[in-house]
């Protein structure tokens, strides 16, 4: 569609409410792949829009959270909100999955947040020896709200006419930095919550204060084996050989 910049289904009203992906099966049984591999690249701008929305409107809600209320408001927003049944319910399952297993299924949750600079889910995985690493380029939020959208064109969001904001101050709670944006804390949350409920993280992230440098998130084969600098880093220390659950 000429007006917004990119395709749009214009199906006929009777089509028009169809599912993507059932019109993608519909198109291979008709033996039509030109059509089928339009639709399976339409897959990803038509998700695009809104999940770039809500990664901006939470980024700004953060902002207005920390501007008006102060930082450790913003701490405790995140503390209650994902320490409740969202960080709660991936803590318990993923204590039930092998460390394969959870790299398996973040990499599907990745895929699905629109990591890479095509912004379709490009990852790049791999085995460091003592851990996985999944490394994002960017990753699909706040890796790309950093550096700005090349695919829509918008410049990073620390800017105008954004404006969204990152700490002031190093606190435990943002890896011991300032200038960690207000969004890329609860990767922190992510973290630290684990720790205060079983000793350790599931994965700790890869953060640099450059946005134009990867993130990544580490799963280590064996808890020991979590370097204490992760620990340190969020004002912890590592706990005893064998001690926690992983």
């Amino acid at each position: 569609m000429a007006t917004v910049g990119r395709k749009v289904r214009q199906d006929d009203w009777p089509e028009l409410g169809q599912a993507t992906p059932a019109a993608i099966e519909d198109a291979v049984d008709d033996g039509n792949g030109p059509a089928a591999r339009e639709l399976a690249q339409y897959t990803i701008p038509e998700g695009k829009a809104l999940h770039d929305l809500f990664c901006d409107w939470l980024w700004d809600l953060f902002t207005q959270i920390a501007e008006r209320h102060g930082e450790e408001e913003l701490h405790q927003m995140l503390r209650k909100t994902q320490g409740g049944w969202m960080m709660k319910r991936t803590w318990r399952g993923f204590l039930n999955l092998s460390v394969e297993e959870r790299v398996y299924l973040t990499a599907e949750i990745m895929r699905a947040h629109r990591c890479g600079p095509e912004q379709d889910g490009g990852l790049e995985v791999t085995d460091e020896g003592d851990h996985y690493a999944i490394s994002m380029d960017p990753c699909g939020s706040g890796g790309r709200m950093r550096r700005g959208d090349p695919v829509d064109g918008t410049p990073s969001r620390l800017g105008p006419p954004y404006n969204f904001g990152a700490t002031k101050a190093a606190h435990d709670w943002s890896w011991g930095k300032k200038d960690v944006p207000y969004y890329c804390v609860h990767c922190v949350m992510n973290e630290t919550l684990p720790m205060e409920w079983g000793g350790h993280p599931l994965w700790v992230t890869g953060y640099d204060a450059d946005p134009h440098k990867p993130c990544s998130w580490k799963f280590y084969k064996q808890a020991d084996d979590i370097p204490e600098e992760y620990y340190r880093r969020v004002g912890r220390e590592k706990p005893a050989m064998g001690e926690g659950d992983y």
